[in-house]
């Protein structure tokens, strides 16, 4: 490797993408196991009191914090740090509020379709696994956050930004299978 080419590429980038690919293969077994299992339970059969509209809702602030976290990359990448960081705590807001609404969402489902029913297994050990993964990918636009406000996030090591935002758009990708597969289906 050339020194210019060294400047460009830091060292193991291509073993961190190996790596992180893996995990988000992983995940994705994971939540495809969970999805086989729904299927495997209860075939097509969904509990009538699910709250579409609510998943809507759910489904549009995803949508929306995936643009926002590709928009806080192409941001670092322009080098405006400013629009990054906002553009990151869009994220991390739309993100909370999805949280928010889970939480009332499982307070009303907890009466239409208790976890002791299949559906109501299914559904709580589902939504619950994802808003985990969420939580986690929270955590992880933060740290991005707070190390790029420390100055600690250069240029070399955009690799962080790029990768903490894959894993949340992988979240957000999971989630549309989780609407489909629960809400509509």
């Amino acid at each position: 490797m050339t020194t210019h080419a060294a400047a460009h590429h830091p060292p193991y980038e291509d073993l961190q993408r190996f790596g992180l690919r893996l995990f988000i293969a992983s995940e994705a077994f994971l939540f495809g196991v969970m999805f086989a299992a729904r299927f495997y339970l209860l075939g097509f059969d969904k509990a009538e009191a699910v709250n579409v509209v609510l998943g809507l809702v759910l489904t549009g602030l995803l949508l929306a914090a995936t643009w926002s976290s590709h928009r806080a990359v192409a941001a670092a990448e322009a080098g405006d740090r400013g629009a990054m960081q906002g553009q990151l705590l869009l994220t991390m807001a739309l993100g909370v509020g999805f949280l928010a609404l889970v939480v009332v969402e499982w307070g009303a489902g907890f009466t239409e379709f208790p976890i002791s029913t299949p559906y109501g297994s299914m559904f709580y050990l589902i939504t619950g696994t994802h808003s985990l993964h969420l939580l986690i990918g929270l955590f992880v636009l933060a740290s991005l956050f707070l190390q790029d406000r420390r100055g600690a996030l250069s240029d070399d090591k955009l690799w962080k930004l790029r990768g903490g935002v894959t894993y949340w758009q992988f979240v957000d990708v999971v989630w549309l299978f989780v609407f489909v597969i629960l809400y509509v289906l």
